[in-house]
């Protein structure tokens, strides 16, 4: 992970506004989709809400993986789970469209169209909520344009990026944090502003998942450190 950068929070009305651009992208091109496929894990939501714009039944879901800690590649781009046989026969000769969440690299998506390509597809479009111009990959349609990298964090996994800010934030002080001061260091290390009750959840789901303990003595503010 990088020692800093900024963050962008999308809230889920965003997101959705995020999906209808994307949508209405799509429909002036004059491509009408058969079948979707969502990149799980980020493109489940586009995925779903494209089905319900262009009234499709058919959803298939494959699993990449390229990213690990929040705005960290883990290494090459990897296909963990395909398309079973009855999804893979379901696409041949069929107009498609794979959604994901948004092209960072590009490779995951590359790598997703080859696969369905093989397949025997008629047609393969892609689409994200963002497209970052940092990426190898352009999308055929996408709901914004992000010209200045930010690690982007979706409603659907804010608890799980904000725990991996937050591990390095403490694990770089060597000494417990409140959450006061650890929302203070967020803001100052990835320009991300959280509210308090936020991130109070957050780092209370930390405690119960076995990766922070509280420390409280008497007439000071309590502190949160790694176990």
């Amino acid at each position: 992970m990088q020692e800093k950068f900024s963050c962008t929070f999308v809230d889920w009305n965003c997101a959705y506004d995020l999906c209808k651009d994307a949508g209405e992208e799509i429909k002036a091109s004059g491509f009408k989709p058969e079948i979707i496929v969502g990149v799980a894990r980020g493109g489940w939501y586009l995925a779903r809400v494209l089905c319900d714009f262009f009234l499709l039944k058919d959803l298939l879901s494959l699993k990449m993986e390229h990213w690990g800690l929040a705005a960290t590649i883990t290494g090459d781009a990897l296909l963990k789970y395909g398309l079973d046989e009855k999804a893979r026969e379901m696409l041949s000769g069929k107009r498609v469209l794979i959604a994901d969440d948004v092209t960072d690299t590009g490779d995951s998506l590359k790598l997703v169209v080859e696969y369905v390509e093989s397949l025997g597809a008629r047609e393969v479009k892609t689409v994200t909520m963002h497209h970052k111009t940092s990426s190898s990959y352009v999308p055929d349609f996408y709901g914004e344009l992000m010209s200045d990298w930010t690690w982007i964090i979706y409603p659907w996994s804010f608890h799980e990026d904000v725990m991996e800010l937050s591990e390095k934030i403490i694990a770089n002080e060597g000494q417990g944090l409140s959450v006061r001061a650890l929302r203070a260091a967020l803001r100052e290390k990835f320009d991300f502003y959280v509210p308090y009750y936020q991130l109070k959840d957050v780092v209370e789901n930390m405690a119960y998942h076995g990766k922070l303990k509280r420390r409280k003595e008497e007439g000071e503010e309590e502190v949160w450190l790694l176990c």
